[in-house]
């Protein structure tokens, strides 16, 4: 009998420990979720056809707002993108992901760029792309090469002034 209380006695403080090391563990991951910015839910088309700049400005400008790590999701589809640029001047997050299960597609029209940057990211700190395709549409640039026209780069995705 003095032995089983013993026992009890020594795995009290253990259990209680234990638990209230659990307890807080998972009311901390719960209070620190990261934001998700779905591109679809702020009307981005997953047809190709549609331009969907405007819905991945608004996701990226969510996402500098935000005052917790911040993830911008691009769902499976293929989402046209216009020439964009990412700015971190007014981006107090330094803490963005931006997870692509689809594919980016760039405007057809490659004259319609005064230069080489599609998808520029300029002056953004903690900034991460994980995934996806991206679709520069180069057929009809590549044909301009092909044929020795006076063609521009092509569409790129660049970091500039970023860590």
């Amino acid at each position: 009998m003095t032995k089983s209380i013993l026992h009890c006695l020594l795995l009290r403080p253990i259990l209680i420990v234990l638990f209230t090391i659990l307890s807080s563990s998972s009311f901390n991951s719960a209070a620190s979720t990261d934001a998700t910015y779905n591109v679809v839910s702020l009307g981005a088309k997953p047809n190709g056809k549609n331009d969907c700049t405007k819905a991945f400005l608004s996701a990226w400008q969510k996402a500098c707002g935000s005052a917790k790590p911040a993830t911008i999701y691009v769902p499976a589809g293929r989402f046209l993108i216009g020439k964009v640029v990412f700015g971190g001047g007014e981006c107090s997050n330094k803490a963005i992901t931006v997870t692509i299960d689809g594919t980016l597609v760039a405007p057809s029209n490659y004259h319609g760029n005064d230069d080489s940057n599609w998808i520029l990211f300029h002056n953004v700190d903690g900034v991460s792309v994980h995934g996806g395709l991206l679709d520069d549409q180069g057929t009809s640039l590549w044909a301009c090469k092909n044929s020795g026209g006076n063609c521009p780069s092509g569409a790129t995705v660049r970091f500039m002034k970023s860590f």
